[in-house]
């Protein structure tokens, strides 16, 4: 039996106007994540993945401009929500946590201030709970000496430390919606592999739903549920991670896939594979597959509009092609 969706995701544009046009962003993204769910979304840099996230928490700089068939977020609207209703979600009942720690923390605060503010914010008659929670939550990230820590500041913090404590402060007041966008991209190798193993962990301890923002198809493989790739500012294949890796549909999934060495087969100094040419630019209007110029299947039909195609298992993809050449 499938579990309720805690975040549906219909029609989402991001626009931002510029001096030379506007520039489409984000194009008609739809997903969904369920209760204790990971849904990775994965991508270039600049495909859109962080505009996504700032749409859904409706935190997307002041020229950007949102737009959506539906955000439903537990069965409530969110393109149709107020400011206040959204502000007194986030934090809340949605959080997120930010891609460098060092920049989202506040350094003149300290740690423990920064983690009681949204438990304080939201919960304003439990005052009195707050420092036992973020001494708790600390403890539950695998900090030690939780409670010396509270009064230290975040340039006192290494950098997996500083995560930690980012993680904690999203999960202060026990979201049901949880967005990581690249929280282990600044940590060295160990570090971020703590990370995600903490993240998987509390997620499966907590039931959340997660939204992975990732560039590194590495981490997909270790924490996914689900993955969206994005291309362009808008998905071109959605699927399980298994069928996603076991059978990739879209040219630009498996030029992903074969930029990544595979423990056996990939000889060690070999050569892997790259994707030759530039994501195009997303300023104006423009049909077809985004794709299109870099692709080695590349046919005249692909500058029309392109078919989603979809397998019996719940694969979909965005292409002329039903099945790629081998």
């Amino acid at each position: 039996m499938q579990r309720e969706p805690v975040l549906e995701v219909e029609g989402l544009h991001v626009d931002i106007a510029t001096s030379r046009g506007t520039l489409h962003a984000v194009r008609d993204l739809t997903f969904r994540v369920r209760r204790g769910e990971t849904l990775c979304i994965v991508g270039e840099s600049g495909c859109g993945k962080s505009m996504t996230s700032l749409a859904i928490m409706d935190l997307l700089p002041q020229a950007a401009r949102r737009r959506a068939r539906r955000l439903g977020f537990l069965g409530e609207d969110l393109s149709k929500a107020s400011p206040k209703r959204v502000n007194a979600l986030r934090g809340d009942r949605m959080a997120m946590i930010f891609q460098e720690p060092m920049t989202a923390l506040n350094p003149a605060w300290t740690i423990g201030n920064q983690l009681m503010e949204p438990w304080l914010h939201h919960r304003p008659r439990q005052a009195g709970e707050a420092r036992a929670r973020a001494i708790e939550l600390l403890g539950k990230v695998g900090i030690a000496s939780a409670e010396q820590r509270l009064g230290q500041y975040p340039h006192q913090l290494s950098g997996g430390l500083r995560q930690r404590v980012m993680i904690a402060m999203a999960l202060m007041c026990g979201p049901e919606l949880l967005i990581a966008d690249e929280p282990s991209t600044a940590l060295d190798v160990t570090i971020q592999a703590q990370i995600l193993r903490l993240l998987a962990d509390l997620q499966h301890e907590l039931g959340i739903a997660m939204v992975l923002i990732t560039h590194d198809l590495g981490v997909v493989a270790r924490i996914a549920h689900r993955v969206a790739v994005m291309y362009a500012g808008e998905i071109v294949e959605e699927g399980s991670a298994e069928a996603l890796f076991a059978q990739p549909r879209h040219p630009y999934t498996r030029g992903l896939l074969a930029c990544i060495p595979v423990p056996g087969r990939t000889a060690p100094g070999g050569r892997l594979g790259t994707i030759g040419g530039v994501v195009p630019s997303l300023i104006g209007e423009f049909e077809g597959c985004g794709f299109r110029d870099r692709c080695p299947y590349a046919q005249p039909a692909c500058a029309q509009p392109v078919p989603v195609r979809r397998s019996t298992s719940g694969q979909s993809w965005r292409c002329i092609h039903e099945e790629l050449p081998q």
